[in-house]
């Protein structure tokens, strides 16, 4: 075979077995890639390596169990709606200024990521700042900052770009 044939043969030969393999799938939320029926979110995970590498967190602080800070999140949790409330166990906590995000497991209850603002000295849940729910096949990170920087605008986007799910739920 010709030079001048073969390496237009093998373009064209690579792209049909690239094509054949791998899709781009339209969702609600992004895009997906398809590799052989199994769907990635790259976008996801590329906007998670840039916000690694450029996020200042110097700012977000993570109160520990024994601290006043994580119990007072932990009780706003628990009484919000008993009784299924009442399990909540706290997988990590991030805090900017008034501003908390807790990422929260339950025993009957999904997965939730919860916003609360400190007011009059306690901190109170903001509805419309709860994530919940399984985030697969999403990197869940960039899918739950993007849902909560929608519903609660005035979160500061520090604390937004510093959380980063700890619990197995979301990993």
């Amino acid at each position: 075979m010709k030079k001048k044939v073969a390496l237009p043969l093998l373009v064209i030969v690579l792209v049909g077995v690239f094509a054949s393999h791998i899709s781009i799938k339209a969702t609600d939320h992004s895009y997906l890639m398809v590799l052989d029926g199994i769907e990635i979110d790259v976008l996801g995970k590329i906007q998670n390596q840039w916000l690694s590498h450029t996020q200042n967190c110097k700012r977000v602080t993570q109160p520990h169990e024994s601290q006043a800070s994580f119990q007072s999140v932990l009780k706003a949790i628990q009484s919000y709606s008993p009784p299924q409330s009442e399990s909540a166990q706290i997988a990590s906590v991030w805090t900017h200024g008034q501003w908390v995000l807790a990422e929260v497991e339950f025993e009957s209850l999904l997965p939730a990521v919860v916003t609360l603002q400190m007011n009059d000295g306690a901190n109170q849940i903001v509805p419309r700042g709860i994530w919940s729910g399984h985030t697969k096949p999403w990197v869940a990170a960039p899918l739950i900052r993007t849902y909560l920087q929608k519903q609660v605008p005035d979160i500061p986007i520090e604390l937004i770009n510093c959380f980063s799910p700890r619990s197995k739920s979301f990993n």
